[in-house]
């Protein structure tokens, strides 16, 4: 006999001698069978879901690039989240209009800030109001709801909100319709869009206006838009718009304002011209102020790190590489966005995009939408492009240059630390830097620490 019947021929009575045992069992009667049948299996769905996730995650490598190095990031939600160390008011205690209370509902939002709880009152009352809070606190909602209060209870017919950007517009009138039905009708007056469409909108006569201060003006010069039934002004990042060199284009537009009115003003820093501005625009106005409106939040941890320009790229494709979650990375100049991302792709980072105002709004807001999404980790961006984009869950912020505005900075640094979480913000910086540090240090009141290495800070 050969070697391999002799190997078949013992394989047979292996598996004659298993089946005789299975099948040498006592039969089980129907009580037994039944029980057999509901009885619970820990082990084996234990070992099932293992091999679910085992399957999941396969999966999702799949998506992953095998040309990034993996990254963990929390899912995003354009959701407010109140400051763990602050429990304000709950907004069924405000007097609101049912409906107001049900979209509130409908969108989790149960719990005021410390900026709602103090301006929403004081905003539904009909006084004239100046808030400065810092960014991420809340604002929007402390000037949306009480005007959506308003439009349901029949005291208001038009309502006008300025802003800097288009993207915070944007913003803004998404926010707006997640807390409104269709009765209460809106439309976008910003650049950078067709202006056929935005014509359109206004043909439908809206009863709420969000824009930008240049387009808006030029309606206003056309005659497609009046505004003498408007009560109720807001003037959103209104410290970012004088730093745009909005102010001639604002003065403009309030001298349309023909009727009475409510105005509502609200910064994110507090310096001599908001507040001349804010006497312009809202005499007689109810002031509130949370915090220190020139600092930035003491969540947020800041780093110095002193290099020559040409080690910067490496340092910041090191960063990026080691960080797992959003960051964002700020530049001085629209040339060097553009062409430190094109290294960093050539570097092999490619879930990574930026935006200036070179690009063009569609791209931007695509740009965007990936980042909110986590489709990619890292967004590069000039500070004029990147006022106005409200991403939750930023935990880095890089400066690429130091800001030639010290409060610039406060803007940078304030997209993390958001809403009480930690953040870290790390500030690349040269000799030739050392005023502008001056500057920025004595504006936040706080001594930033320097290192000589990159490595190691994350």
């Amino acid at each position: 006999m050969t070697l391999r019947k002799k190997i078949k021929k013992l394989l047979t009575t292996v598996k004659d001698e298993l089946f005789s045992k299975k099948n040498s069992k006592k039969p089980l009667n129907q009580k037994e069978i039944e029980k057999k049948r509901h009885s619970h299996h820990p082990k084996k769905e234990k070992h099932v879901h293992r091999q679910q996730r085992q399957a999941h995650h396969k999966q999702q490598s799949k998506h992953q690039s095998h040309k990034d190095k993996p990254f963990r990031h929390t899912k995003s939600q354009d959701t407010q989240v109140s400051s763990p160390q602050y429990k304000g008011k709950a907004f069924s205690d405000f007097g609101f209009h049912p409906t107001v209370l049900e979209k509130l509902k409908e969108n989790n939002f149960a719990f005021s800030t410390e900026v709602q709880e103090k301006s929403i009152g004081v905003s539904m009352s009909g006084k004239n109001v100046f808030c400065s809070s810092e960014t991420g606190s809340g604002k929007t909602l402390s000037f949306l709801l009480p005007m959506i209060h308003k439009f349901y209870k029949k005291e208001l017919d038009q309502a006008l909100i300025i802003c800097p950007t288009r993207e915070i517009a944007i913003q803004i009138q998404k926010t707006l319709k997640s807390l409104t039905d269709d009765s209460i009708t809106s439309a976008l007056v910003i650049g950078g869009t067709d202006m056929g469409m935005q014509k359109q909108a206004l043909l439908q006569y809206p009863k709420i206006l969000v824009a930008t201060p240049g387009r808006l003006l030029d309606m206003l010069n056309t005659g497609l838009i009046w505004l003498n039934y408007t009560g109720y002004v807001v003037l959103d990042e209104a410290d970012r718009m004088l730093d745009m060199g909005f102010e001639e284009d604002l003065i403009k537009i309030h001298e349309q304002l023909s009727g009475a009115h409510q105005t509502l003003l609200f910064s994110a820093t507090l310096f001599p011209e908001i507040k001349k501005m804010a006497k312009r625009y809202a005499s007689d106005y109810e002031e509130i102020i949370i915090g220190n409106p020139t600092s930035v939040a003491g969540s947020v941890e800041h780093v110095l790190v002193e290099m020559n320009d040409h080690e910067k790229l490496t340092a910041l494709a090191y960063l990026l590489r080691k960080h797992r979650g959003k960051a964002m990375v700020f530049f001085n100049s629209i040339n060097e966005t553009s062409r430190v991302l094109k290294q960093l792709h050539r570097q092999k980072l490619y879930k990574l995009d930026c935006i200036h105002s070179k690009v063009v709004q569609s791209a931007r807001e695509a740009v965007v939408a990936s980042f909110r999404a986590g489709s990619i980790y890292a967004l590069l961006c000039s500070d004029i492009a990147a006022r106005g984009i409200d991403i939750p869950n930023v935990d880095l912020v890089i400066n690429y240059d130091i800001p030639n505005n010290s409060e610039e900075y406060i803007h940078r640094v304030g997209r993390t630390g958001r809403a009480g979480k930690s953040g870290k913000a790390i500030s690349f910086y040269s000799h030739k830097d050392k005023k502008k540090l001056v500057a920025v240090e004595k504006l936040i009141e706080s001594k930033i620490k320097r290192k000589r290495d990159y490595r190691g800070l994350i």
